[in-house]
Parts: structure tokens; C-alpha cells; sequence
């Protein structure tokens, strides 16, 4: 931490030296190409290519955009993957924003820890190889790759701000154990894993075991007040959104699920510092959710991985909560330390600390019978549901207001959820 410190001190100091205040106004088309490195310390270090193409026109709305186009193939050192292709525009269609994207996600070694937070034990020691009650490297974790495509629309219910949410997502699951995954990790093991257990005990069917085919379709309303999308000074965002897969299309459907999210921004110093919250809620209404949908957590424009990591609870292992339903906070506050122009572009460096919460609200049904009773107090704890927190601190590197570099360093309240995360992408957490 106090390396981060001197390294955000020697930033501050050489920005500023680039600092003016000329106004900046940006049109045509700005194209981003950038290496996809980052990373993150749940899937390692990242290495591909990225482009950020946006396209500001006579830079009237600037810096709103009229089309943004976002390109991304990267690997990670612990057998992560993505190749994604993104498209939004309020322009596309007269009237309705539209949001699509198509991406090949593939996680060889994604976090599994067990189901409904504290309920399940981690164990540090049994994937330390140091230790004598060593496992395996790869313990927590499995494979869970997903081929999707989803597209969102919204249009005007009164004005801009209020508008309905229409859309559908197709998602593929490739599910399984990790033991094809020696080649990136030479310190696995050929022994079981907690999935492997959790198979063999009956706690995942063998229906689900190997995943499936989700199609599912959302509707719901958004107020949207903010000043602007990629860092808001100021405004509301908020959404409530229903998600429905229905069963003859995919093994993985027969549930309806609600998300409601509630997003808050307040002004402390014009143009540099603000203060921000969000608190989200998701659960099931009606049906059962495969195990293997569990996590996948849905807003408006995306779906992210959760909950915990680099998305939802920063800090804490990622995917560490999994249960039909979840609640969980964000406070973060964001300072534009310094602003200047360089290479033809305007850019500003900034500092977000920032304190998360989380806990699974509604827990997922699952057979526990077949745990054997001699290590059934190994992976259940018995205690109820708590709070699972993470705090810490983000810089951030903008250029032209919205292609952001975002730097986040959490730590874990509690050492069950893991110890620290350090998290390098794009953007703001919300």
C-alpha cells in the first residue's frame, strides 16, 4: 500500500505539470487502440488487444457520444479469456438507445467456494502448498465458459431521463472440473476439487453438472438523471428490471428473477470531487435457477460476475457469494486531483477510495445429505448469513472524460472472503 502511495504521489506531481485550463471540445471519431493489459488478481495477469472507438460528430453533445464501438481478445495468466465485441448509441435507432453485445468468456478456473456466503467454509490452508493440509492449488475453483450475445433497448416513457428497458440475452454454459488446466498451472494436483466433490456428493445434479443453454428476456424501467454516464457529478440512476427464461428454451430456464438497483451521485466541489453510492438487490421470484447461473448478476446495459471481486465487492474473492438472491453497497468517493491537455487530447488523473458491502439474501437449495458426516463440519460452517465487507482505494486516468484507466486495490473484511484484490481495466465500478 504505501507503493501505491509514493506511486500516486509521482503521478500527481507530473501531471500537474501538464495541467491547463483551455476548454476542449472533441469531434470526428476517436479511436482507442490500446494493449488489453490488466489485471486482476481472481484471473491473473491479462494480455490481448482493445479498441475504444467513439464517434463525437460536430461535438455538440460532447462529451456524450453518438456511437461507441468496443473491441476486446485477451488471455490471463490463470486461464481467462474474453473475445467481446460491444455497441452502444442513443442514435442508432430514432429514439431508443441500443446496447448489444457478443462475447466468448471463458473462465478455465473461475472461483467456487461453496453456496450462501458464510455457510460454506474456505479453508486458506488447503491450497497453500506449503502447509500440511495442503489439497490442491485449484481447489476453489472450476470450469465455467459461456458463449453469449445480448441486446438491450430503451426508449422515452416521459422524457429522456424516464424510459422502459426491453431485451434478450442467449447464453451457453460449458461447465466442468479444472483438471484440463495443468498446462497454466504446474502446481495442480491430479486430486479432486471442490466441484468435483460437490458432484460426487450430490450437491450439484448430475442435470447441471456440465451446464447449458439459457435464453431469457428482460423488461423494466430506468430513471436516469445523471450529468454524465462515464463519471456523474451529479444525478440518479436507477433501474428495475425483470428477467424471465422460460423452460422449452434452454435446460437452464424455468425462473423469473427481479434486479433493482439504485445508483445516487452528489457534487461536493464543481468539477472535481464527488461523492457516490449504489445499492443493488437480485432474487429469484418464481422458479429454480441452475447453480451455474448463480452469480451471474444482470443490470441494464450488461451481466457481470459476482458476487465479490472486481465488479461488486472489491477486496473479497471473486465469486466468493452464491445464492438465488443477493443485496449489496457501494461507497466510493471520486476526486479529479489534476486536468490537462496532451497529445491532443484532454485528460484529467483522479483518486477514488471507496467501501463495499455484501451477503446473499436468499440462500440456494441445495442437497446436503450426501456430504460425508466425517467432513461435513469442514465445508459447512452452520453460521448464518453476515455482511462481507471490502475496502480500499482507485486511481484513475481518463482521457476525454470517457476512456478511463482504473486501477482498484481492496482488501477483505474477513479472512474467510480472502485478503486482498488488486483489480487493472477501464472505468468506473458505477
Amino acid at each position: 500500500m504505501k507503493n501505491a502511495l509514493r506511486i500516486l504521489l509521482v503521478l500527481t506531481i507530473l501531471l500537474t505539470a501538464f495541467a491547463q485550463a483551455d476548454d476542449f471540445v472533441k469531434t470526428g471519431i476517436n479511436v482507442g487502440p490500446l494493449p488489453s493489459v490488466a489485471f486482476n488478481s481472481d484471473t491473473g495477469f491479462q494480455y490481448g488487444l482493445l479498441a475504444n472507438i467513439f464517434f463525437y460528430g460536430d461535438g455538440a453533445i460532447y462529451p456524450d457520444y453518438y456511437h461507441n464501438l468496443y473491441v476486446e481478445w485477451n488471455n490471463t495468466t490463470k486461464g481467462a479469456g474474453l473475445a467481446q465485441v460491444t455497441y452502444d448509441s442513443k442514435y442508432l435507432i430514432p429514439g431508443i438507445r441500443v446496447t448489444a453485445d457478443l462475447s466468448n468468456v471463458i473462465k478455465q478456473a473461475w472461483g467456487f467456494y461453496g453456496f450462501n456466503g458464510a455457510e460454506s467454509k474456505y479453508n486458506a490452508a488447503w491450497v497453500d502448498k506449503e502447509n500440511i493440509s495442503y489439497k490442491n492449488s485449484l481447489y476453489y475453483a472450476m470450469k465455467r465458459n459461456q458463449l453469449r450475445f445480448t441486446v438491450n433497448f430503451q426508449g422515452n416513457i416521459t422524457d429522456e431521463s424516464f424510459r422502459w428497458l426491453g431485451g434478450l440475452g442467449i447464453m451457453n454454459f460449458n461447465v466442468g472440473s479444472v483438471s484440463d488446466t495443468r498446462a497454466w498451472d504446474s502446481s495442480f494436483v491430479d486430486q479432486s476439487t471442490l466441484y468435483d466433490d460437490m458432484v460426487d456428493w450430490g450437491a450439484i445434479s448430475a442435470q447441471e453438472a456440465d451446464g447449458g443453454l439459457v435464453t431469457y428476456f428482460k423488461a423494466g424501467v430506468v430513471y436516469d438523471s445523471r450529468d454524465n454516464e462515464a463519471c456523474p457529478m451529479s444525478g440518479l440512476w436507477e433501474e428495475l428490471v425483470m428477467t424471465y427464461a422460460p423452460g422449452f428454451l434452454g435446460e437452464g430456464g424455468g425462473w423469473l428473477q427481479m434486479t433493482a438497483i439504485h445508483r445516487q451521485y452528489f457534487t461536493l466541489v464543481k468539477d472535481k470531487l464527488s461523492l457516490t453510492y449504489r445499492l443493488g438487490y437480485q432474487g429469484i421470484l418464481a422458479g429454480n435457477q441452475p447453480f451455474y447461473m448463480q452469480g451471474n448478476l444482470a443490470n441494464s446495459k450488461s451481466n457481470v460476475d459476482g458476487l465479490g471481486g472486481s465488479k461488486t465487492v472489491r477486496g473479497i474473492m471473486g465469486s466468493r457469494l452464491v445464492g438465488d438472491g443477493y443485496a449489496y453497497a457501494n461507497l466510493e468517493a471520486r476526486w479529479k486531483i489534476v486536468r490537462f491537455n496532451w497529445i491532443g487530447q484532454s485528460w484529467y488523473f483522479g483518486i477514488n477510495p471507496f467501501v463495499d458491502a455484501g451477503m446473499v439474501v436468499q440462500p440456494y437449495a441445495y442437497d446436503k445429505t450426501g456430504i460425508p458426516a466425517g467432513v461435513y463440519d469442514d465445508y459447512i460452517s452452520g453460521n448464518n448469513e453476515t455482511l462481507h465487507l471490502g475496502y480500499g482505494l482507485g486511481i484513475k486516468l481518463a482521457m476525454n472524460e470517457n476512456m478511463i484507466l482504473a486501477v482498484d486495490y481492496g482488501f477483505a473484511g474477513s479472512s474467510n472472503d480472502g485478503s486482498t484484490g488488486l483489480y487493472i481495466g477501464l472505468g468506473y465500478l458505477y
